[in-house]
């Protein structure tokens, strides 16, 4: 038999002994009705937790104490005019998305682990608002918000997609968060790069103008390739790929045009 199948079984007379009980477990039933699972221990506990989080009471076990500190309240980030239009919409339309209780949403992980294609858009729709809200976290950001969110709500559709494949059901909440979490990170540090190549080329793009400024005094003349290749101890093909970047901002003499980027080679 299907070991999710099994598993959600074990689940579902869990919950409905507990109904019984007067939502009331002792630690040894459920243990005992997940030995054939042959869990760890940490996968244990995260049964616990969700038992827990079903208000259901286990006699004999002792919730570990989460020592998350809650976070501490700042000024609000200053969105600039469009930032704070475009989140006032979207915050509107995601209050639309209709909630459902713990145990739907564990069922609803679950069919999504085994490929179901409706389970997989309702969790996604789900925990949208949680890429929303972890995108709103990185103040120092370097991207818009829009595009933070959008970049959170893609590494939240990947992740949905990949729960049939690594068979995450106890942690499928803390591993879509943390999916999201990654693209995110993964979007600002693109774009840092980005930044940082811009910059790079700026630095050699000035390089190359004073350079040629410096030459231009010393010659009294406009300067060729040679003559700048000699100077700088640089390669032509080099010098050419900087003044490309240049666009038309630097010029210097050559046979065919007074811009060297024109050169037929």
């Amino acid at each position: 038999m299907n070991e999710k199948f099994i598993f959600r079984e074990i689940i579902r007379e869990m919950q409905e002994l507990a109904d019984q009980n007067g939502n009331v477990l002792s630690e040894e039933e459920v243990r005992k009705a997940l030995e054939d699972l042959r869990l760890e221990e940490e996968q244990i506990k995260l049964v616990f937790d969700y038992l827990i989080g079903q208000d259901i009471q286990i006699e004999g076990y002792r919730q570990k104490e989460n020592f998350k500190k809650e976070k501490k309240i700042e000024e609000e980030p200053e969105w600039s005019g469009e930032e704070s239009e475009f989140l006032s919409f979207y915050e509107e339309d995601l209050q639309k998305i209709q909630s459902i209780s713990e145990r739907e949403k564990m069922q609803l992980i679950c069919e999504a682990v085994d490929g179901d294609a409706l389970a997989k858009g309702r969790l996604i729709e789900l925990y949208l608002p949680v890429a929303a809200e972890i995108a709103k976290e990185y103040e120092k950001r370097e991207l818009p918000l829009g595009d933070l969110i959008q970049e959170g709500n893609v590494g939240l559709m990947i992740a949905v997609e990949s729960l049939a494949d690594t068979k995450r059901i106890l942690d499928a909440d803390t591993f879509l968060r943390e999916q999201i979490r990654m693209a995110i990170e993964e979007a600002i540090e693109i774009q840092k790069d980005s930044r940082r190549a811009g910059s790079e080329i700026a630095e050699r793009v000035n390089y190359l103008n004073e350079a040629i400024q410096n030459l231009e005094e010393d010659l009294e003349h406009k300067v060729s390739m040679e003559e700048l290749s000699a100077y700088l101890e640089m390669p032509k093909e080099e010098i050419q790929d900087i003044l490309r970047m240049a666009g038309d901002e630097i010029e210097i003499e050559n046979p065919h045009s007074h811009h060297v980027h024109d050169e037929e080679e």
